[in-house]
């Protein structure tokens, strides 16, 4: 599959943010990382303190994801430039392939058509955050080439455990 990322316009931005904040209070859910209800405010705040200036927010380019051969829009890639010179990454916040479009190889071509785009912004390498239970998503990064570069670890405590 070959896509291409284009900028995000503000009404695609406006529909992206309203579920990338569902989407970030779940997953922190479903990690242990946040409770339920406190979630929703926290993802909020979250996305308030990374896109203060929304599409234009310094560093952080928001592209949507469409598909080379019948120009539809697949799904969504937001990443930030961090640092400078030869220490210069693309961290990407988020990749996501629109339900409908999924297993048909657009996120993989997503991942190696961002390493252009991040070369063209100056960056020497891609970062990730992926989720321990996102067990497809890791299969996908390290097929694309990802390694894992430090790991953060949980064991909640004062539960009974089985030993």
């Amino acid at each position: 599959m070959q896509v291409s990322l284009k900028a995000m316009s503000e009404g695609s931005f406006t529909e992206y943010l309203s579920s990338a904040i569902s989407d970030y209070a779940l997953a922190n859910i479903k990690s242990g990382r946040w409770s339920e209800s406190e979630a929703m405010e926290k993802s909020k705040e979250a996305h308030s303190l990374l896109l203060p200036d929304g599409l234009e927010t310094e560093n952080h380019h928001l592209f949507d994801i469409f598909e080379n051969e019948n120009g539809e829009c697949v799904g969504h890639l937001w990443i930030e430039l961090k640092g400078e010179n030869h220490s210069k990454s693309a961290f990407v916040y988020s990749i996501g392939i629109n339900e409908r479009f999924r297993r048909k190889g657009y996120a993989k071509s997503a991942l190696y058509c961002l390493e252009e785009t991040a070369l063209e912004l100056g960056a020497k390498c891609v970062d990730l955050h992926v989720f321990g239970f996102n067990s497809a998503a890791q299969a996908l990064y390290e097929h694309a080439g990802y390694h894992v570069v430090s790991q953060n670890m949980r064991k909640t405590i004062g539960i009974q455990h089985e030993q």
